[in-house]
């Protein structure tokens, strides 16, 4: 017997709301807020704010320009990764 567990489908405690979840507008992993203008997860803002700062300059694996930017892939390929921050909107300021 569990004690102090709720039965399954029911809600986590009266009186809270279930916010919803926001995904990254990069990778769609889960974020954590908005980080430089859009709504990102932890991953793609520290990616981010490491290649502006460092002023990094990447070349597609593939070279195509091409590569999937998801939660499962998004540390394959450098370039396209930034590519995608910068077409989902982030900010450099």
């Amino acid at each position: 017997e569990c004690v102090g567990s709720a039965p399954a489908g029911l809600s986590p405690a009266p009186g809270k709301v279930l916010s919803p979840v926001l995904l990254c507008k990069v990778c769609g992993d889960t974020s954590s807020g908005k980080h430089y203008g859009i709504y990102a997860c932890n991953g793609c803002s520290g990616f981010f704010k490491r290649s502006v700062r460092r002023k990094l300059i990447y070349r597609c694996q593939a070279g195509t320009g091409l590569c999937p930017v998801d939660k499962a892939h998004r540390n394959q390929c450098q370039a396209c990764r930034l590519k995608k921050c910068l077409q989902a909107g982030m900010n450099k300021d």
